[in-house]
């Protein structure tokens, strides 16, 4: 019988013990920590994530100190400068890092600098309306042209913005929340401009001197986002999405120079090889029960029936932007049929889009059925959550609910609960679909965290159908204008991260489940936020 979580030593003398790994970057060789080292990381990190403010610097100071696992390791942020707008009327300037994409030659690891990105055969993009008065309004999107009518979309509170993905041309308008017949504005979407704002005090609808101090506060902050994002494009090349201010990721980013640059994980948690005894299979009680009686008197029942030593997962590089990476034999067999086994016990509902996650409501942009897989569900779900943890380079803790001992974890995420959503377990069958959207929303400006999805995992259950596939229609490379594609492998995993370096949305991480043509598809997909998990809209 083996026992997967025996300490196991390494060079330099380190104690790799439970839910530990190494990771090995094959283009430099590198020692990461273990699981417990990530740990202190997060509990030293935590000042920088509580405060909005802490990547931002005033011109005339000093730069802080720099997270290296955001910075070191990312070539390509440098500073740039921005303008505040305060409630008073008075300006100052700020500094902060931001992302710019390096040239397309590189992804080639290429120096020829007159190479060239294709342009996409896809036209959808990301827009964002922003709303500038004290009242909620409702964005509406025009569905027949011939009437005007439209099709209800998010609400937009005041002094919010929120986004969807759309095409050139398509057309919105925006009215009061509870008065769908007065309209206050409407437009049509320009490709070069993506970025709407309804804003009645340049209108000269509203004199700002009129507003209550919160509203004027909140009104400041929302000219000082639009400016950052002006500025922040004509630097960068590339839309604002986010909300500003807002943090760079918490999280571990891999990066993706290259094509086919291939980072190694080295996991404890190996694959289960045999079916566990169903007595071996119940819920895995973690808020109830202390981390160390699941770990002694559940989890440990169940090593004899998986793979003893280690597992080692490549990560290899499919896209450079969007960073999207294909992870082969992430599941073994047994979990996959254990999952499915699932489903055969779960009820699937028609799967819905969320409304800040880009889908236009009410339409068949998704067809399929889905349900949900708690972390909880059994020792084998547990374990693949561990192994999704272990490939993301973050702590197994922050994917389940922590207790009191676990306070210096929680305190850098803001939060005891989960920083990811349960998996989600989806079916396609025949004509079935999910068109091009994104994962991320658009939180509300007033969380001091802005947290929002960060990275999805997705894991395919089947293999052999014809279409089904995960396509990237925007990714940006020097050959074609056609979508990446994904072709579903039983138990292989692609990540993709919808966030950038410096906290932007990353508008080329648009993806769609292509139409199944023959067969059925299934599939459970991961979605890790930052700093952590907060049910949208």
């Amino acid at each position: 019988m083996c026992y997967r979580r025996t300490t196991t030593k390494v060079t330099g003398g380190l104690d790799f013990s439970k839910g530990s790994f190494v990771v090995v970057l094959l283009a430099v060789s590198f020692l990461v920590t273990s699981t417990s080292t990530l740990r202190v990381l997060a509990q030293n990190d935590a000042t920088r994530v509580f405060d909005r403010r802490s990547n931002l610097f005033p011109i005339e100071g000093e730069c802080p100190a720099i997270d290296s696992r955001n910075a070191t390791e990312e070539d390509n942020l440098v500073p740039m400068e921005y303008t505040i707008f305060n409630e008073d009327g008075s300006e100052e300037k700020g500094m902060t890092l931001v992302y710019k994409r390096p040239h397309i030659s590189t992804y080639y690891n290429s120096t020829d600098t007159s190479m060239q990105a294709k342009k996409p055969h896809y036209s959808g993009f990301a827009i964002k309306v922003y709303n500038l008065s004290p009242q909620h309004l409702q964005l509406w999107w025009v569905s027949d042209k011939r009437t005007g009518s439209g099709v209800k979309l998010s609400l937009i509170q005041s002094y919010q913005a929120k986004g969807t993905a759309s095409f050139p041309g398509h057309q919105f308008f925006l009215t009061p929340k509870d008065d769908p017949q007065t309209v206050l504005k409407r437009f049509s979407i320009d490709p070069a401009n993506p970025i709407t704002v309804y804003d009645p005090v340049e209108d000269g609808m509203l004199n700002v001197g009129d507003l209550n101090a919160n509203d004027r506060k909140q009104y400041y902050a929302q000219l000082t986002s639009l400016s950052f994002a002006k500025k922040y494009k004509e630097f960068t090349g590339t839309e604002w999405l986010a909300m500003f201010p807002k943090s760079r990721p918490t999280h571990k980013m891999w990066r993706a120079d290259y094509f086919d640059q291939k980072h190694t994980v080295v996991t404890n948690e190996t694959h289960y090889a045999f079916w566990p005894p169903a007595d071996n299979l119940k819920e895995v009680d973690y808020m109830h029960r202390q981390l160390s009686d699941i770990e002694t008197e559940q989890l440990r029942k169940c090593d004899a029936y998986r793979q003893a030593g280690h597992l080692a997962l490549n990560l290899t590089v499919i896209s450079c932007a969007p960073r999207v990476f294909e992870i082969r034999n992430f599941l073994s067999d047994v979990e996959v049929d254990h999952i499915l086994e699932l489903a055969g016990v779960m009820s699937l509902s028609e799967s819905t889009t969320g409304s800040s996650s880009g889908g236009i409501s009410e339409t068949k942009t998704r067809t399929s059925k889905n349900t949900w897989v708690d972390r909880q569900t059994s020792p084998i779900v547990d374990a693949i959550y561990r192994r999704a943890a272990d490939v993301l380079r973050i702590d197994e803790a922050l994917l389940r609910w922590r207790h009191e001992e676990e306070d210096h974890i929680s305190k850098a995420v803001g939060t005891r609960s989960t920083i990811s959503e349960a998996l989600q377990l989806v079916h396609y069958d025949i004509g079935q679909e999910y068109t091009a959207h994104h994962d991320f929303g658009y939180p509300n400006s007033a969380n001091e965290y802005q947290p929002a999805r960060f990275a999805t995992l997705l894991l395919y259950l089947n293999e052999g159908m014809e279409g089904g596939e995960t396509s990237f229609p925007r990714w940006l490379n020097a050959e074609s204008g056609k979508s990446l594609m994904a072709v579903p492998e039983k138990g292989k995993a692609v990540l993709f991260y919808s966030s950038l370096p410096d906290g932007n949305n990353d508008d080329l991480s648009h993806h769609a489940a292509n139409p199944v043509k023959r067969g059925e598809k299934w599939l459970t997909n991961l979605w890790v936020w930052d700093p952590h998990y907060e049910r949208m809209e």
